[in-house]
């Protein structure tokens, strides 16, 4: 039989006894641990690939004027290679920091539990590690901690991301100096200046018609490959050396290449 219904009818009411439960609300929270390493090398490929568009116009255009674009897309991709470097060895070590014995985070499979837990150690300490350690020492640092060689600091890949850091280093923290005064070069530049000369060969500097080697044949398009392309190489071989179970182009180099959009 239907119930009545309608503003007259009465209202249903639970038998005698019974109880009606009190309304309840149901939450579930998800977190999410973000990783910007990835980001940061394909910010530098994308700046280099910029750098190189830009430098082609403009060799073109028979410019030889320091343009101000052109070298803030090889100055960013110099600063984005090595804050790949620094996301890079840094998720290592926090996440080897923050996992219990025995417990690994996908980034971490493959370093023995020894080395974790020296990691942790040492990550955590009141020592400061974290604040210490300059970002090539994590990287040697780490490979002793898994029970592995240091890396020669004079050889490749090595060498050519010593060279970068320290480019990267004195753009941030730039003084100026005399164009064409040799001896205050030596004096201030001497050691970058040497290790530049040796990876910023004729085919990778500006290819425009510009007076002043550094920083104006150094900063071109490429210099930033050569930023990108050791970073990666320095990485790779590094994350071999280290054991480490996931996949490095998986991982690190996204499908999709940069370039630009147009709106």
């Amino acid at each position: 039989m239907d119930e009545p219904s309608g503003p007259g009818a009465p209202r249903n009411t639970p038998p005698e006894g019974f109880a009606v439960p009190p309304s309840f609300r149901f939450e579930a929270s998800v977190t999410v641990r973000n990783y910007l390493t990835n980001q940061q090398l394909w910010t530098a490929r994308r700046e280099a690939w910029l750098c190189g568009k830009r430098e082609d116009t403009l060799v073109a255009a028979g410019n030889n004027n320091v343009d101000r674009l052109h070298r803030s897309h090889a100055i960013m991709a110099i600063f984005s290679a090595v804050a790949f470097l620094e996301a890079f060895v840094n998720a290592i070590w926090q996440d080897a920091s923050e996992k219990a014995p025995g417990q690994h985070s996908s980034y971490t499979e493959g370093i023995p539990d020894a080395g974790m837990a020296t990691m942790r150690e040492l990550w955590n300490g009141k020592d400061g590690a974290e604040r210490m350690m300059s970002v090539l020492s994590k990287f040697q640092l780490a490979l002793v901690c898994a029970g592995h060689d240091r890396m020669e600091d004079n050889a490749e890949p090595f060498q050519s991301v010593d060279i970068l850091v320290d480019l990267r280093n004195t753009l941030v923290h730039f003084k100026p100096h005399t164009q064409g005064d040799p001896e205050e070069v030596g004096r201030r530049l001497r050691k970058l200046v040497a290790g530049l000369e040796s990876k910023i060969t004729p085919e990778r500097q500006n290819r425009q018609n510009v007076s002043g080697w550094y920083p104006n044949k150094v900063l071109g398009a490429g210099c930033a490959a050569w930023a990108c392309d050791s970073a990666i190489a320095f990485a790779r071989d590094w994350h071999a050396r280290m054991g480490l179970n996931h996949d490095f182009e998986e991982r690190y180099l996204l499908p999709s290449e940069p370039f630009q959009v147009d709106d």
